[in-house]
């Protein structure tokens, strides 16, 4: 991983089954970040992973049914792995962003300065609000202000993790909620992403199990998002 002197190691993890908006993804977020992880879950893959040798890390998870949380613990553990191997600081950033997500220049920084600033231990961004907006208790709010599940920043060293038995559309509450006890989740204004292609691979599988999900969520928390 290339060292950035004096600043916080940044990863990003974007779980991926190889579609073409994956390359205009890269291209967006490569530059904000020191490492990529990308976790392959189709064995239907076009090409690889293209970055400067060092700066990518291509892990695979076949298995089914699809678990996103899965695949985000795969990549947050991932640079956890990597982060204890290195000397230096203990604070480090970790993006997870969905494979047809074009963030904006300057992104990153945005998201984890105002996260950093106000204690939180995610980021996310949106809205055209004079201010950050901070959430520091678990429960249902605006859905203007919810956590943006398609692209995220979580403080690494909190040790936030997805629910793996929420495996799709309520994978992304949980980790809000989860990091609202652990010191808060923050929507910087502005600096609004590009989600190109919302819920377009929903199958008659995922449905099922988004049913499931919502019940596994109720029983976790004793209420349901909105």
């Amino acid at each position: 991983m290339p060292a950035r002197k004096g600043l916080r190691p940044r990863f990003v993890v974007i779980p991926t089954n190889g579609r073409a908006c994956l390359k205009d993804c890269l291209k967006a977020i490569q530059p904000q970040v020191d490492s990529v992880i990308l976790v392959y879950t189709s064995p239907y893959v076009e090409g690889e992973l293209r970055v400067p040798v060092g700066q990518g890390i291509v892990l695979r998870d076949l298995r089914k049914p699809p678990n996103i949380s899965r695949w985000w613990n795969q990549g947050l553990h991932t640079a956890r792995l990597v982060m204890d191997q290195v000397a230096g600081p203990r604070e480090y950033d970790v993006a997870v962003i969905n494979d047809d997500v074009i963030v904006p220049p300057g992104w990153f920084d945005a998201v984890s300065e105002g996260m950093r600033a106000e204690g939180a231990v995610a980021g996310c961004s949106g809205g055209q609000y004079a201010n950050a907006l901070t959430q520091r208790a678990p429960g249902p709010v605006n859905l203007a202000h919810r956590m943006q599940g398609f692209a995220y920043i979580l403080a690494g060293e909190a040790g936030v993790r997805a629910n793996e038995d929420l495996r799709w559309y309520f994978s992304d509450d949980y980790v809000d909620w989860a990091a609202r006890e652990k010191g808060g989740m923050t929507m910087v204004p502005r600096f609004d992403v590009q989600h190109l292609y919302p819920n377009a691979q929903m199958t008659p599988e995922l449905h099922q199990i988004c049913g499931e999900d919502a019940a596994k969520f109720l029983s976790l928390w004793g209420r349901m998002p909105w």
